[in-house]
């Protein structure tokens, strides 16, 4: 992520003159529904014992054409048995093995693997890797939605049948744009959902409309696109205004074949713009502005999706008790939250060793054990719900680590750049997203330009008697542009009220992204930021998020900053300080 210069924004002085939800009630407008109220769980029903499962081990070298292979298998086969293939490619495999205690029936390597995958399947989708590469998302599409194996004639396989002849099928649409077509017509039908993996362009470019193959394709959620049927795509000119491929792209998004705000899985990283890339929350990419991210290029998804029943319920991971905070005006108060949680590789990975220091630092009594606030994707209740338990789990040996949803809610995303329509339902799944986690606050993430817009008018959306959540925190994305610049300097939040009269509390952006830097506010060391937060007017609540781009670990930032703070310096919880910050806030 890279820092562009700001665009200059006017606030309007009056709501009156917005077509937008001011922030006091309105008795003429229609009140909105009572919020949803949460299923609780009864855990008098009995879960069932999850199935035998086999692991296989591919070396992360091995050719491209064999590990997509064994990622179709492992989908087909967790498809056919819920968490029956385990795929180990490297050591964040093996130790979820580990955490989870889950000790495989087998162990085996990929080209018995694959053998014993067409004697299952003995359809295949025969392909050329070599000379198909751009095409790969349209041949893993189609082998997918056929429940067949695809087959380079590198892997020497031997096939019952051939269901589908790509290097036939595609000679005449030999480009991404009339595969995606032809696959859409004759396959869309067989899919439920949407991915964007990158067959292996050049992401550094310096023609960004015109990147070149250089290199494999990465496996990771291939195994899922198999279990779950997934339409995928990557068109590298689908958000380009003017570009034929993003009529094509919105003619598949519009075709009413998948449900909107659509769930966009995988990852959108064309386009790589001075430092971040510009489609990836994909919300806009397309005028019809109805979709959003599932950062969630990672593997075994296949196996942790079907090995447990989803979590759809409260109170089946159930957060720590908030803390017991009285808010005082001679003292501060700083919540900090462990960003990046949407991306569910990093929670695959870093956030799992991230979280493995923590608990280790908390118990070993060498120093205090602050509150922490964890963002976690919602969509771990249904992809990975044995991994959600563990993060709850390893949250309750310290007491004080909390959870809050990711940036924007629901999915990665502009929620202010949703259409108005796909705005309602998106709020409505980040409600039900926060009752089943136990969770009353989320990260907020919003496009340059549209900050007033989620301010007046999308925020106050979560502003409703009795909704879950109370606490919105916003992070400047996709570049580090100064927002909330109308707000007074010594403003660190504010409070909205919904059209019922609901209320929560807005705060102030403040990341840290590095420590290396003290010119620069993102990067400060830990003594800095003590330094800066100490000195914030006393009552003051707000929070600081921090995330990993920028060299930023745990150790060398919160674990080393949270024993430099003076005694009237608190840290406190997301859902806390949403809580201190109301009652802070006259009425």
């Amino acid at each position: 992520m890279s820092r562009w210069l700001p665009r200059s924004l006017l606030k309007l002085s009056s709501c009156v003159a917005l077509t937008v939800a001011c922030s006091e009630p309105d008795a003429s407008r229609p009140r909105p529904p009572p919020a949803p109220a949460c299923a609780r769980h009864d855990a008098s029903v009995p879960t069932p014992a999850p199935n035998p499962f086999t692991v296989v081990r591919v070396d992360p070298g091995a050719p491209a054409p064999l590990q997509l292979a064994v990622q179709a298998c492992a989908g087909l086969r967790n498809r056919a048995l819920g968490g029956s293939v385990y795929v180990e490619s490297d050591s964040h495999d093996a130790a979820w093995l580990t955490e989870l205690g889950l000790v495989p029936s087998a162990t085996v390597g990929p080209e018995e693997f694959l053998r014993s995958c067409v004697a299952a399947f003995p359809a295949c989708v025969r392909y050329d890797y070599a000379s198909q590469r751009p095409l790969l998302p349209n041949i893993l599409t189609v082998a997918a939605a056929l429940g067949a194996v695809p087959v380079d004639g590198s892997l020497n396989l031997t096939c019952g049948s051939t269901a589908f002849d790509a290097v036939a099928a595609f000679q005449s649409r030999n480009t991404p744009a009339l595969a995606t077509r032809y696959v859409f017509d004759e396959f869309a039908a067989q899919t439920t959902g949407l991915a964007m993996l990158n067959p292996g362009y050049d992401q550094q470019a310096a023609d960004q409309a015109n990147p070149s193959i250089t290199r494999d394709m990465r496996p990771s959620l291939v195994d899922y696109v198999f279990s779950r049927k997934l339409f995928v795509v990557f068109l590298v000119n689908g958000c380009t205004s003017g570009n034929p491929e993003r009529e094509l792209l919105g003619s598949i998004v519009n075709a009413g074949r998948w449900p909107t705000p659509l769930s966009v899985f995988g990852y959108n990283n064309s386009w790589y713009v001075l430092g971040g890339y510009l489609h990836e929350a994909q919300t806009r990419c397309l005028d019809s502005r109805n979709m959003g991210a599932v950062a969630s290029e990672t593997s075994n998804l296949a196996f942790f999706s079907t090995r447990s029943p989803p979590i759809t319920e409260s109170h089946v991971v159930t957060q720590n008790e908030p803390e017991q905070v009285s808010y005082d005006p001679t003292h501060t108060y700083v919540a900090f939250v462990v960003g990046d949680g949407d991306n569910l590789d990093y929670i695959r990975t870093t956030r799992r060793e991230w979280f493995r220091q923590r608990v280790a630092e908390c118990l070993s009594g060498s120093a205090p054990c602050p509150p922490l606030t964890w963002t976690i994707s919602a969509h771990l209740t249904q992809l990975a719900p044995d991994l959600l338990r563990w993060y709850y789990d390893q949250s309750h040996r310290t007491g004080h680590d909390y959870f809050t949803l990711p940036p924007s809610g629901h999915l990665y995303a502009y929620p202010s750049s949703l259409a108005e329509d796909a705005q309602d339902r998106f709020v409505t799944a980040t409600e039900a997203d926060a009752c089943v986690l136990g969770v009353s606050g989320t990260v907020h993430w919003d496009w340059a330009g549209t900050w007033h817009t989620a301010e007046d008018h999308f925020l106050p959306k979560y502003a409703r008697a009795g909704g879950p959540i109370r606490g919105v925190f916003p992070v400047n994305v996709p570049y580090l542009f100064p927002t909330f610049t109308w707000w007074p300097a010594d403003r660190f939040f504010e409070v909205l009220t919904g059209a019922d009269g609901g209320r929560l509390a807005l705060f102030r952006p403040r990341e840290w992204r590095g420590v290396n830097n003290d010119a620069d506010r993102h990067f400060l060391s830990p003594r800095r930021m003590a330094d800066e937060i100490a000195a914030y007017p006393r009552g003051t609540v707000t929070w600081v998020y921090l995330t990993s781009d920028g060299g930023l670990t745990l150790e060398n930032s919160f674990l080393a900053l949270s024993q430099l703070l003076p005694p009237h310096v608190q840290l406190v919880s997301t859902d806390t300080a949403a809580r201190l910050a109301l009652a802070a806030a006259p009425r």
